[in-house]
């Protein structure tokens, strides 16, 4: 499998050649201009101001009904710049794509792709209250930044994907495969490093789907002066089975795999182990879908494809990254909040990370790294109703969970988290045409465990709320608003890792405090994809972490244009 990857890899690298005639061209893109006017309440810190202007141009060129070209450049200027100065100028997006003899679909630059959500897969377990309004531009923002769209993660490399039909035997049977270089050799003790890999998915008939999955990130031996080679494989298997009736499709669908994590240098600190998740669901005609399910994910389950985060927490602020306490005028590092992960895009993270990465318990503790998350077995269950016709929307679930093996103790934490999203058009109440979106969101968590020792105990709640509105006063003119706040409290024992990701000691992690914010602004709608938008936002940071508590003042004017 490994090499096959390398082959696919490298026949896809060699480039294209193709005629000019009947060449189409189209121009897509963006553009966007934001300014920012923001003050810390401490004296010694001043206002800062700053903005940017940038146009993102792509050029599609089908030079034949088969093929498609696309590069798309950036051109970036921050305010203040002069004649050039602080412009720059990179190359945002480059892929070419195709059918070949009209059955292999491939596609060779910037791919975006998933696969399941154990293998490989864009968790979000940061914003996990998402909002209308002023924090919906936010979010606009930061997901087009980054790229995140429909949990794909972007890669450089290349894919494969086909088709075969047989009707004697099963409906189809459709193959994907990619492979993309993560890192590339120092030729001194970096190797290079490859994250490849694919599924075949069968359907029976109309009813049963399964699929096949495997994944590998591996170093290639030979490129670098050491023989220190890396692996982390995961196998799964998936399948949905359905039944519908006349105003509803009820079924069963789930995953089961093994992964296994390794360095040839060091065998016995091999982890090997294994995560099984099903869930039987009903889905009516009339927008409503009820499900349960249950999984545990083992203690050394890792799968970095699936486990990798949106955001890292052992990085800097970009805006007012320290600050001076006015009680002994030292200099304080300001910490990752969860208004930052709305604020400042560059805090996230575009690819795959080897490695555990650093997570933040008062933003989420019971699954930091999504659904893949290692060392919980349990259940849960949901309802949503999605029907546009319907005075609310709602979505909630419940997890109910624990861990599968001790962390420093016998003992183990027991997990309980709800979330809930609510959206009422209100405007359907009175029949108005100009309309009046109000949406409440909730997220609990809370770890618990009991033990024959203090240090075994463990008691930490958090809650997070959110409010978002948005009124259309006259025709494509809105007013909105959000209010959002978090609170923490209580004590957690948190794993300290080395560079190798083994847990050498615990640490009592001790907190108590919140932070809020409350935004409003006015947004123009110009177009369904262009709009001018004049945000005000006060935050208020008040957690005991810190010998300092701080507010500030941001306001900010964002024009947004997509083509």
């Amino acid at each position: 499998m490994r090499y096959f990857l390398i082959i696919l890899f490298s026949v896809f690298s060699t480039g294209f050649a193709f005629s000019q005639n009947g060449k189409k061209v189209q121009f897509v893109g963006g553009a966007r201009s934001l300014n920012t006017l923001a003050e810390l309440d401490t004296a010694s810190t001043p206002k800062r101001s700053g903005g940017y202007a940038l146009l993102d141009l792509g050029i599609k060129i089908n030079p034949n009904s088969n093929t498609e070209v696309m590069g798309m450049f950036r051109i970036n200027n921050e305010y203040g710049g002069f004649w050039g100065g602080g412009v720059n100028i990179d190359v945002r997006q480059l892929y070419v794509r195709g059918v070949a003899n009209d059955i292999f679909r491939y596609q060779l630059g910037n791919i975006d792709y998933k696969l399941t959500p154990y293998t490989f897969y864009n968790h979000n377990q940061d914003i996990l209250t998402s909002s209308i309004g002023t924090l919906g531009i936010r979010e606009d923002v930061f997901n087009y930044e980054t790229f995140y769209s429909d949990n794909t993660w972007r890669q450089q490399g290349a894919s494969l994907n086909f088709g075969l039909e047989l009707p004697n035997a099963i409906k189809d049977i459709e193959v994907n495969s990619f492979i993309s270089r993560l890192n590339r050799s120092d030729f001194n003790y970096v190797l290079d490093r490859f994250f490849g890999g694919g599924n075949v998915v069968i359907n029976k008939d109309d009813n049963l789907e399964i699929g096949l999955n495997h994944v590998s990130i591996f170093d290639l031996s030979g490129t670098a002066r050491t023989d220190n080679i890396y692996n982390n494989n995961v196998s799964s298997i998936t399948f949905d089975y359905h039944l519908e009736k006349n105003n509803f499709v009820y079924g069963i669908d789930g995953e089961y795999g093994v992964s296994s994590l390794s360095q040839s240098e060091s065998p016995e600190d091999s982890l090997t182990d294994y995560f099984v998740h099903a869930r039987g669901y009903m889905n009516f005609n009339s927008g409503l879908e009820l499900c349960f399910g249950i999984l545990d994910n083992g203690a050394d389950f890792r799968s970095f494809g699936a486990q990798s985060r949106r955001a890292s927490f052992n990085q800097e602020n970009n805006f007012f990254n320290r600050y001076i306490d006015l009680t002994d005028t030292t200099e304080i590092l300001r910490p990752v909040s969860l208004f930052d992960l709305y604020n400042d895009p560059q805090l996230y993270n575009q690819g795959i990370s080897v490695g555990l990465m650093e997570t933040n318990p008062i933003i989420s503790s019971v699954l930091p790294y999504g659904i893949a998350s290692f060392n919980r077995q349990g259940g849960y269950f949901g309802i949503k109703n999605d029907d546009p016709k319907d005075l609310i929307d709602f979505n909630g679930r419940v997890y109910m969970l624990s861990e599968s093996r001790g962390q420093g103790t016998l003992a183990l934490k027991s997990f309980l988290m709800s979330e809930i999203v609510a959206t009422i058009h209100a405007e359907k109440i009175w029949d108005g045409k100009n309309e009046l979106n109000i949406q409440l969101s909730q997220n609990h968590q809370q770890s618990t465990r009991d033990g024959e020792f203090d240090f075994e105990s463990v008691d930490f709640t958090t809650n997070q709320f959110n409010i978002g509105i948005e009124y259309e006063v006259i025709e494509d003119v809105y007013l909105m608003g959000n209010y959002l706040k978090l609170n923490a409290s209580g004590n957690d024992q948190m794993p300290i890792r080395n560079s190798e990701d083994e847990i050498i000691n615990y640490e009592n992690f001790i907190v108590d405090g919140q932070e809020s914010l409350v935004s409003s602004g006015m947004k123009i709608s110009f177009s369904k994809k262009s709009y001018l938008a004049i945000i005000h936002d006060r935050f208020k940071y008040r957690f005991s972490q810190i010998s300092h508590e701080y507010d500030f003042n941001q306001t900010s004017v964002v024009y947004v244009l997509k083509f």
